[in-house]
């Protein structure tokens, strides 16, 4: 019987071994519990003896055995252990499963031990603000605390409270215009420097500076920016030109009311002066002559690609205003130069008289604001290029004073054919140019006299009894503006 009861309890596992020590124990402690603990629970009975008399034997009594298990006998804790391990490395397949089983739990633990020791490491190094004391050297250089003391209280730092004032420099901003020749540049807004108030404190030893820190800045004055524009116009740059600025058309060419299909405004003819107003690719706007329009880029020059249109479109604009109704009380614009130049070299003026008087006439256009032309053709018609006996004679080139009826002892009479200009031309001025009451540059005032019209045709009704007068006076003044 107790071989099959040790064989059972070899099959058992190791938690059914553990139940039934843990039962043992119990029934143990109930047996203790159970026992008498003292003396004088029994004081008063007696225990009951059965008498055995020498010739008697004591009555012996059957028992019936029990058929319960018998419990293992409690073993020291140690020896459990020892006896559990040994019949699980019996079982093999057991044993292998719990080795790995327990490899595994072992290195779970460190795993886990590990990450809780990194944990708390990184934490305390974040929360200390001073970082890891581990890391730091050992203080070789203690503070003195009395050293400390001492030394300042015979210290004799002082310190100041002072400023600076600084300049803030100013930024620049570029900003293209098609306006303007290309990498020229204009400051549309100046730039202005700003200014800033640097707080300093100075710290002194005596009378030595040992420290000198700032302690704020505040700004006084925000610095204003500079805007520069920047040109971009290939056109203006070729030319040498900005905008508004005299342009001259090498090509007579249309004024046009708009790019490319526009209508004919008025011609312009070469060499004449323009206003330039905007570049628009391939053509421009331009003023000419109190009208804005639209003509070519190609048919536009300058004074700087071409020097001598300056002097061709002075021409041009004195012979431009030549026409049989215009004012004849204005300047012809003409210089000194060009009168010597135009009355020069002329073999119909064999005495040379107009030739040698071209200062006069330049002098009296100037002086009374008649144009010079005008008296030069007058002076033609009425003399024969200087060759009657009255310019010869009298020196009166216009025949002035001179009558129908006895020209040559009615004409005047001069010194110098520039005295016989010279009144002519203020005669024109005085009573058939302009109207009366108007000052003179020479202090006088005109009458008005004979005014009909500043023009040809207004002086021709009460200047000569001849009606063609004016068409052969015309004629000459055309000859002469064709020689500019």
């Amino acid at each position: 019987m107790q071989d099959n009861n040790t064989k059972d309890n070899n099959q058992r596992n190791l938690s059914e071994a553990f139940e039934e020590l843990k039962k043992a124990r119990e029934a143990s402690m109930q047996k203790v519990q159970k026992r008498p603990t003292s003396k004088s629970t029994f004081s008063n009975s007696k225990p009951k003896v059965n008498k055995i008399t020498n010739n008697s034997k004591p009555k012996k009594t059957k028992q019936k055995k029990m058929s319960s298990p018998k419990l293992p006998k409690a073993k020291p804790y140690n020896g459990i252990v020892r006896y559990k391990f040994d019949r699980l490395k019996s079982n093999k397949k057991k044993f292998k499963q719990f080795i790995i089983l327990s490899t595994v739990y072992i290195i779970v633990i460190i795993a886990l031990i590990v990450f809780i020791v990194m944990y708390i490491s990184s934490k305390n190094k974040y929360e200390n603000p001073y970082g890891d004391f581990v890391t730091y050297e050992k203080n070789t250089n203690p503070f003195n605390i009395s050293q400390i003391l001492i030394d300042n209280t015979n210290s004799t730092k002082t310190k100041e409270k002072t400023y600076r004032d600084k300049e803030i420099p100013f930024s620049t901003k570029y900003i293209k215009n098609d306006s303007l020749p290309k990498d020229e540049k204009v400051v549309k807004q100046p730039g202005v420097m700003g200014l800033e108030r640097v707080n300093i404190i100075r710290t002194y030893e005596g009378d030595d500076l040992i420290d000198e820190s700032t302690s704020s800045i505040d700004i006084l004055l925000a610095p204003v920016e500079e805007i520069v524009e920047v040109g971009t116009s290939d056109f203006l740059v070729n030319y040498n030109v900005h905008l508004g600025d005299i342009m001259y058309i090498i090509s007579t060419t249309s004024l046009m009311d708009a790019i490319n299909n526009g209508t004919e405004i008025c011609k312009i003819t070469r060499y004449m002066d323009v206003t330039l107003l905007e570049v628009l690719g391939d053509w421009c706007k331009i003023s000419f002559d109190g009208k804005e329009g639209y003509v070519p880029a190609s048919s536009l020059t300058s004074q700087s690609t071409t020097p001598g249109i300056v002097a061709q479109n002075k021409v041009q604009r004195i012979i431009s205003n030549l026409n049989f109704n215009m004012s004849l009380n204005v300047k012809s614009g003409l210089t000194l130069d060009d009168y010597k130049r135009i009355l020069s070299g002329e073999a119909r003026d064999v005495n040379k008289i107009l030739e040698n008087n071209a200062e006069a006439f330049y002098n009296a256009e100037q002086k009374y604001n008649v144009n010079g032309i005008l008296l030069v053709a007058m002076a033609i018609h009425e003399s024969g290029w200087g060759t009657s006996a009255i310019s010869l004679d009298k020196k009166n080139l216009f025949g002035y004073g001179a009558y129908d009826s006895d020209a040559y002892n009615s004409a005047y009479t001069f010194n110098t054919y520039a005295e016989g200009i010279d009144l002519v031309a203020k005669v024109l001025a005085k009573a058939y140019l302009n109207p009366a009451g108007m000052s003179m540059p020479d202090g006088d005032t005109t009458t008005g006299r004979y005014y009909s019209s500043p023009t040809l045709s207004g002086i021709n009704t009460r200047y000569s009894t001849d009606p063609n007068w004016c068409t052969k006076v015309f004629s000459y003044m055309t000859y002469f503006y064709d020689k500019l």
